[in-house]
């Protein structure tokens, strides 16, 4: 079973009334999204630790000297940066989605 048939399995078991701690829904909706990206980040961040680690070991490039490389002008720098506006655009689509205020196209959020 793939993890998003189990977390859709999972909410369709789901009975009765969904408790919340916090006054405001939405809050809590908004925290709980939180958690699971700063989850998720704590998972990227383990890996990418790894991977410099095996490189390091590997081929006998100081760990730090791997760290401290800017890659500013190499030409996958425009491709990181669409990808880095892309991910900013998809995690803060409800803000960007003009339905959101009611108005098309007022969205209160932009991603350069």
């Amino acid at each position: 079973m793939k993890t998003t048939d189990a977390i859709v399995a999972l909410t369709q078991l789901a009975r009765g009334e969904r408790r919340y701690s916090l006054e405001n829904r939405e809050t809590e909706e908004v925290l709980n999204i939180s958690l699971a990206l700063l989850m998720e980040l704590s998972v990227a961040f383990d890996r990418i630790d790894r991977l410099e680690r095996v490189l390091a070991e590997r081929t006998g490039i100081p760990l730090a000297e791997l760290q401290a490389i800017d890659y500013v002008d190499d030409p996958a720098a425009a491709e990181r940066e669409e990808a880095a506006n892309a991910l900013m655009a998809r995690v803060l689509r409800i803000r960007l989605d003009p339905r959101a205020s009611g108005q098309p196209g007022t969205g209160s959020c932009s991603v350069a």
